[in-house]
C-alpha cells in the first residue's frame, strides 16, 4: 500500500508538472497585414498578404495618427489612419476619410494616407474601422478608393498584437 501512494505522489506531480510547461497560445503575438485591390485600384494593386516573423510589421500611434509599417523584402507599404480634428483615435468607425498627408494638420473629416513604392494617391475616399487600439496593439479593416468615392477599391485589414 505504500508504494502504491508514492507511485500516486510521483504520478500527481508529473501531471502538475506537465500542466505548468504547456506554453498558452494567445502569449503567441499576432502580426498580419493583408489587402484586395480591385482592377484600376491606386495605389496598391493586386493583393498581398504579410505576416511576421517573416515581414517585418509595426504599428504605432504618434501625433494623433494610426501609422501602419510594411517591409517585405523589396517591397513597402504604409498607411496612416487619423482622427477628425480635435478628436482622437478609439475604436468605431470612420466614414468619409480624405487624403491625409504625413506633414498636413487635421482635417475636419477623419484621414488616410496610403504609400506603397513612393506611390500614393492625393485624393483618397475611405471609410475605416478600429476594432481594437489599446496598448497591447490594433485591429483595423479599411476601404480605399482614389480618385472619387465610387472608383475600384482597395479592402485591407491590420491585426498587430504586441
Amino acid at each position: 500500500m505504500n508504494s502504491l501512494r508514492r507511485a500516486c505522489v510521483v504520478l500527481t506531480a508529473a501531471a502538475g508538472l506537465g500542466v505548468a510547461l504547456v506554453p498558452v497560445a494567445s502569449a503567441d503575438p499576432v502580426q498580419t497585414v493583408s489587402y484586395t485591390s480591385e482592377d484600376g485600384a491606386w495605389p496598391l494593386q493586386g493583393s498581398a498578404n504579410y505576416a511576421a516573423p517573416g515581414d517585418e510589421i509595426n504599428v504605432w500611434e504618434y501625433d494623433g495618427r494610426l501609422k501602419i509599417d510594411v517591409q517585405s523584402g523589396f517591397k513597402d507599404l504604409r498607411v496612416e489612419l487619423s482622427a477628425p480634428a480635435g478628436e482622437t483615435l478609439h475604436t468605431g468607425t470612420y466614414t468619409g476619410a480624405r487624403f491625409r498627408g504625413q506633414s498636413d494638420p487635421a482635417l475636419s473629416t477623419p484621414g488616410i494616407l496610403v504609400v506603397t513604392g513612393n506611390y500614393g494617391c492625393g485624393d483618397d475616399y475611405a471609410d475605416f474601422t478600429i476594432d481594437r487600439l489599446d496598448a497591447t496593439g490594433a485591429d483595423v479593416t479599411f476601404v480605399q478608393h482614389c480618385g472619387s468615392p465610387d472608383g475600384p477599391a482597395t479592402r485591407g485589414e491590420v491585426h498587430f498584437t504586441r
